[in-house]
């Protein structure tokens, strides 16, 4: 019945001249069908399609409004999970960035090539000395940091302070996204109020924390899902702990750039 219902919405705005409702679940449609054959690809691999029960990655980028012949910055992309499928779902039209600060850098520079040697010809590898994103203003549609935010807390050899300077990272991807540009965080869900120690220790961070800091640098929250929550998951361990890897209680929020 819903899928009759928003058909029918599409044609009556048709008929009536009202294009903007029709396009938009144009745009949805051709969106969530680019993000379903990205994901069954036959060129993933089965040990990556093996992770999608966890980690639902078509029901998240559809979620994000990823559409093809969009550009997209990966944060902290690392092996490139995501960026294969952001890279197969914009199509050739479309790009993506994959970004690495310096510590997740230090852990795939050695590998990250086999991924893109001769392949996904779309994807630009990006990376620098610190978590400050450099590219264009205005020039990205979407951005995702994925399993990511509470690693700027992360104490490596390859930073050279003990964190990272979030506001200066945020400043540069609100600066890199379009005037509609969006981003979305997924996280591991950490205790309220969870100071830096904390997050160095459990790689987790408090939701709480996020949204103050993305609304401090200009983004504002337009929607949240629980599409990942574990509410059994009593955070007391870190993600990489073998009872609790892949079912960890992660937040979802989508931030739009200002108001």
């Amino acid at each position: 019945m819903k899928t009759h219902l928003k058909y029918t919405a599409a044609a009556l705005a048709l008929s009536l001249g009202f294009t903007g409702l029709s396009g938009a679940v144009t745009a949805e449609h051709h969106g969530k069908a680019a993000i379903e054959a990205a994901v069954m690809s036959a060129e993933r691999t089965e040990e990556e399609k093996a992770r999608d029960a966890d980690r639902k990655p078509a029901e998240v980028l559809a979620f994000a409004g990823l559409e093809p012949g969009m550009v997209v910055l990966d944060i902290n992309s690392g092996g490139g999970y995501y960026t294969e499928i952001l890279a197969r779902a914009v199509g050739d039209d479309g790009m993506v960035y994959a970004h690495n600060g310096p510590v997740y850098w230090a852990f795939v520079k050695d590998s990250i090539g086999k991924r893109y040697e001769d392949r996904l010809g779309n994807v630009e590898l990006i990376h620098g000395d610190s978590e400050a994103v450099d590219l264009d203003e205005g020039s990205v549609d979407l951005a995702i940091m994925v399993l990511a935010y509470h690693d700027y807390y992360f104490q490596h050899e390859a930073r050279s302070t003990p964190q990272a300077d979030v506001p200066a990272a945020l400043a540069s991807i609100h600066k890199a996204l379009k005037p509609s540009g969006k981003i979305l965080i997924i996280d591991h869900v950490g205790p309220a109020g969870a100071d830096a120690e904390a997050m160095n220790k459990l790689h987790r961070i408090d939701p709480a924390l996020v949204k103050k800091q993305m609304m401090e640098a200009g983004f504002t929250l337009a929607s949240e899902s629980d599409l990942l929550a574990n509410p059994d998951d009593d955070m007391s361990t870190g993600p990489f702990a073998p009872e609790i890897r892949g079912k960890t209680d992660r937040f979802i929020h989508l931030y739009t750039k200002g108001m």
